[in-house]
């Protein structure tokens, strides 16, 4: 499956693979495992997006699958499909914002970045009016509340990590020239530790109702979650503040 070079993989091929992905993870919101996987072909375009001049051409491949994500997460019905554009539109900019900060800041930046642009994003509009109407990452696997008691401890986004971690590792493991068997066995772990973690644990998870009640201040749950709110998101959304900064800081001492 693996070819020596990540170029071999031609972003129209990877954009099919992930949008197919998406397409099982959301249908199959039983057992979402698929959306697990969706990320990795989306790590790879961008991987071949910062060293090619056709940064808009792998940018609409990209764009192209997270709408398909976003509007299959409403079984393609087509009253959300205004929706589903605007934002995979949205969601396409974490991945402009990689391209461009790597293009300032250089080989030091990791794919990681990516997951702080995202999770960063969810944290915006959960700030914003229309929370209610958006889709998470993380409602991807709301149907499996026995998998995600651990969000007591990260706010319900800290499942949008879990998915996005769990892509990029696999990325790393298949997508960067022969298969690394290594990242291959950590993305299984990643996969596989916090539902078994959660089956030991006595207290229930934060589903989407405890998040938007708590952010539209109607909140009636537990004092720690009302304390630290969604601590992963919000994190991740200040660290990507300083990301851009710095790439901006950058580029204007380039310029002079």
């Amino acid at each position: 499956m693996a070819k020596k070079k990540n170029n071999v993989w031609q972003p129209w091929l990877l954009f099919l693979i992930s949008a197919a992905l998406f397409v099982a993870g959301w249908l199959m919101k039983s057992f979402p495992i698929f959306i697990f996987f969706a990320f990795a072909p989306l790590f790879a375009i961008a991987d071949q997006a910062k060293e090619s001049d056709d940064l808009w051409v792998h940018m609409e491949f990209i764009l192209l699958a997270l709408f398909t994500a976003f509007f299959a997460s409403s079984a393609f019905n087509s009253s959300h499909l205004i929706a589903a554009i605007v934002q995979a539109i949205a969601f396409t900019v974490a991945f402009l914002g990689y391209s461009f900060a790597y293009a300032s800041l250089g080989s030091r930046l990791g794919k990681f970045t990516i997951i702080f642009f995202w999770l960063g994003l969810e944290y915006i509009l959960l700030k914003l009016p229309w929370r209610n109407e958006s889709i998470f990452l993380a409602d991807a696997v709301a149907l499996k509340p026995s998998w995600l008691s651990w969000t007591a401890h990260t706010g319900y986004l800290g499942a949008s990590l879990w998915i996005l971690c769990t892509g990029l590792l696999l990325y790393l493991a298949l997508f960067k020239g022969s298969i690394h068997f290594t990242w291959l066995g950590l993305t299984l772990a990643l996969l596989i530790a916090p539902i078994a973690f959660s089956y030991f644990m006595s207290e229930s998870g934060i589903n989407r109702n405890d998040m938007i009640s708590l952010y539209t201040q109607n909140s009636s749950i537990a004092s720690r979650y009302s304390k630290q709110g969604e601590l992963v998101p919000r994190t991740a959304a200040w660290i990507s503040v300083a990301i851009l900064l710095l790439a901006f800081v950058k580029v204007q001492t380039r310029k002079k």
